[in-house]
């Protein structure tokens, strides 16, 4: 039976609800879906292969019992040519995740005559209570590589309802993280927690508060799995710590699993959670411990690879398929739980879909990536641990950091690798290219049940028709996005939808035969809810929760001069920032701003030698591991850490004893649009770094537009957190002394510059 809907009377305005997404195209260039399910079977083929020969192989092995009574377990390396690994247990992340992507795409991993799934509880640790990432580790280490471990592990488990032994530790786990909250006091800012000797611990150079995230989903899942009230207290525990920050609590892959935790309670149990700021913090770079840790966008070398998840500052952007599979694995569902997400969350997997390729070798040119001669993945299962903007002059370049750091041979990582399955379980091509079915059930491994419940978004400028296979069976189907049932009786075989123009429609696909049941904002048929928010109860809004403003104002003075003119600083008005290394660095400098309508200037100034000098020697050099020379970095943020713009270009700029112009290192920005001249003498501890920066190329990678208040303005605040590098990124600091943790935008230690004329008396009017 073919049934037709005219969608363009149910299309809308639709709000953008994820505020970072506004920035990816809707039509990403070259558009290029890979075979995901391919991808994820021949990658299944390689990590469950014992008998595979050649090069670095086979990829995975068994580890024999060392003692009577224990069993035999497996290993495998996290990078293709790690073979110091062999023979060893592995990585948690590693194994898990290979399983779990196996699961989710209904693959043999964890099926097959080898009982993987069983080998699997190696990573249980009795004595902590914890699944974690190496056999007999402790808890001592870092949050995420506790937590990750265990989430991989109960979700597992959760994709086996039968695997008694499954879910007992995951029992064991929620128990343990329930007292864990309570010892910590409910205060996640901590580096990790000892479990043995209950106390949190703190490394002095960063926290990972996005453990709460991961905790709260740990806790939810077993109180949904037991029905049991104590674990869903302790969740909300958790949550409630979220819920108080003011400032983006991500460090490196936890904060969805609060995000997906909220938005269950929320549409579940009719709780409040602030859904909007904790999943905008999953993709906005805008975290003080994990500076430029979220969502990339841009093109990089005429490839648009908008949607990947990594870091956006790192050479200019740095994504990982670890952080980009696992991120859309627990964002995706909160679409059911929440439709106004629909259309975002589908926009986002539309790009994510299509750049994702770029992991894979067989998708960039082979001098574009760093590990293109390993001959064991004819089928191109098996990804790069990362991509980069640029390396060397190539961009994007396909890589990781194995075979720099001497970790293995290549830079194809298995501990990203085996996520996969996950998107190949989530996304789905449909008739119509560039409209993806997006599963929304496949990754949701919350013991909820649900109807066979698909996500279509129309990124055309014209009305498409998608067919949907829907089987002999005949169903009733319900838009969740626009509230209302598409067909007046049951269909079945296929389904012709129509979607105008941007579009989205949620199709829930109902019995032919149940009672449907309207109660407040949520409906059901036969029991089943098919829709959390059926528009009968307005949904709460959230409004921007914006922390106190304890940063200490700069004053920027606009200058007016002939443009062969010297800026005279110590005339202009502007007020110094002071710079300072960390960890005994002597090094002292000072950081002045000016500007008029076309360009920031900025000096920075050298007021007491460096610790070591370490100079860039080139330009080459510089773009290659800056961190390892002296250097200044900065970026000027008009959010404020706050706002979501499409970039904050990070300038880093090095020192030179050679009057250099070319020390900076900045891909979001060319040579003319910051141009840079350096002065003085290492010897003489008399160094300088002029500059200017053209407000137009600044206002473009900001992602503004004639709708945007563009700079420069007077009376605009931008933010401008400096990292001081004395030497090596060892004895770096931003202001305040940390090393890796930026401060907020708001707090004592962030900088605020604030654009004023040269006449005081006319600020303080205005």
């Amino acid at each position: 039976m073919i049934a037709l809907l005219i969608a363009g009377l149910l299309s809308g305005p639709q709000a953008t609800m994820i505020d970072r997404v506004r920035f990816l195209p809707n039509q990403p260039k070259p558009y290029l879906l890979r075979d995901w399910e391919a991808t994820a079977k021949a990658a299944n083929s390689i990590f469950f292969d014992l008998h595979r020969k050649g090069p670095y192989q086979p990829l995975v092995w068994l580890v024999k019992a060392k003692k009577p009574g224990d069993k035999t377990t497996f290993g495998m390396p996290s990078y293709v040519g790690n073979e110091s690994a062999r023979g060893q247990t592995g990585e948690g992340i590693c194994q898990l995740g290979a399983l779990l992507g196996s699961s989710a795409a209904h693959l043999d991993g964890a099926r097959g005559s080898t009982d993987w799934l069983g080998m699997s509880s190696q990573f249980f640790n009795p004595k902590e209570g914890l699944v974690l990432n190496n056999v007999g580790a402790g808890t001592d280490t870092s949050f995420w590589y506790v937590l990750l471990p265990s989430l991989d592990y109960v979700q597992l488990s959760l994709s086996h309802p039968n695997w008694v032994e499954g879910k007992k530790i995951s029992r064991t786990i929620a128990d343990t993280w329930a007292r864990g909250i309570d010892e910590l006091g409910g205060n996640f800012d901590h580096t990790a927690y000892n479990f043995r000797t209950k106390q949190p611990l703190d490394n002095k150079q960063w926290i990972e508060p996005d453990a709460a995230a991961g905790v709260a989903y740990l806790e939810l899942a077993e109180g949904l799995r037991l029905n049991e009230p104590k674990y869903l207290l302790a969740s909300g525990k958790a949550l409630h710590f979220l819920e108080n920050r003011t400032n983006n609590p991500t460090y490196e892959v936890l904060t969805p699993y609060g995000a997906l935790s909220a938005a269950y309670l929320n549409a579940e149990k009719g709780q409040n959670w602030d859904l909007k700021r904790f999943i905008n913090w999953c993709f906005e770079p805008t975290a003080p411990q994990r500076s430029g840790w979220g969502m990339v966008l841009g093109n990089w070398g005429g490839l648009d690879v908008g949607g990947l998840m990594g870091s956006v500052t790192d050479g200019g952007g740095y994504a990982f398929a670890m952080n980009t599979y696992l991120d859309a694995a627990n964002i995706a569902p909160i679409a059911r739980y929440d439709a106004r997400y629909s259309h975002d969350i589908a926009k986002w997997i539309l790009n994510l879909a299509s750049s994702a390729r770029l992991y894979y070798r067989d998708s960039v040119p082979s001098d574009h990536q760093s590990s293109a001669g390993w001959p064991g993945d004819p089928g191109h299962g098996l990804a790069y641990e990362g991509l980069r903007r640029t390396h060397e002059g190539k961009s994007p370049f396909a890589t990781g950091d194995a075979i720099q750091g001497n970790g293995a041979k290549t830079d194809i990582g298995l501990y990203g690798s085996g996520y996969v399955g996950l998107l190949a379980a989530l996304v789905h091509p449909t008739n119509v290219p560039m409209i993806l079915r997006i599963d929304l059930r496949a990754t949701d491994f919350l013991p909820v049940k649900a109807y066979p419940t698909d996500l279509y978004w129309n990124p055309y400028s014209s009305e498409k028709t998608v067919t949907v296979k829907l089987g002999h069976r005949a169903v009733r189907l319900y838009d969740a996005v626009h509230h209302r049932f598409l067909t007046a009786g049951p269909v079945s075989d296929a389904y012709m939808l129509k979607l105008a123009a941007n579009q989205s429609v949620q199709l829930v696909q109902t019995p032919a035969i149940g009672s449907v049941a309207v109660v407040g904002r949520i409906t059901r048929v036969a029991g089943i809810v098919i829709d959390y928010s059926n528009g009968n109860v307005a949904l709460p809004k959230h409004a921007l929760v914006v922390p106190k403003d304890l940063s200490v104002a700069v004053r920027v003075a606009r200058v007016e001069f002939n443009p062969r003119g010297q800026l005279q600083w110590d005339r202009i008005g502007s007020d110094t920032i002071q710079l300072s290394g960390g960890d005994g660095s002597k090094m002292r400098a000072t950081l002045q701003f000016a500007w008029d309508d076309r360009y920031a200037y900025f000096q920075i100034r050298q007021t007491a030698p460096a610790t070591e000098t370490i100079q860039a020697p080139s330009t080459l050099d510089f773009a290659r591991h800056w961190w390892d020379f002296e250097a200044v970095a900065f970026g000027i943020d008009p959010g404020r850490g706050l706002t979501s713009v499409a970039s904050v270009p990070d300038i880093t700029l090095g020192w030179s004893s050679k009057g250099q112009t070319d020390l900076v290192l900045c891909p979001d920005l060319s040579l003319k649009d910051v141009q840079v001249q350096t002065s003085g003498t290492a010897q003489n501890a008399d160094r300088k770094i002029d500059g200017k920066i053209s407000w137009v190329a600044l206002n473009r990678a900001y992602g503004y537009d004639a709708t945007d208040e563009r700079l420069p303005a007077v009376g605009r605040k931008l933010g401008c957190q400096p990292l001081l590098v004395d030497g090596t990124f060892r004895r770096q600091a931003y202001i305040g002394g940390a090393r890796y943790t930026k401060p907020s935008g708001y707090d004592r230690n962030s900088r605020t510059l604030v654009l004023i004329t040269t006449d005081p008396a006319r600020d303080h009017a205005k």
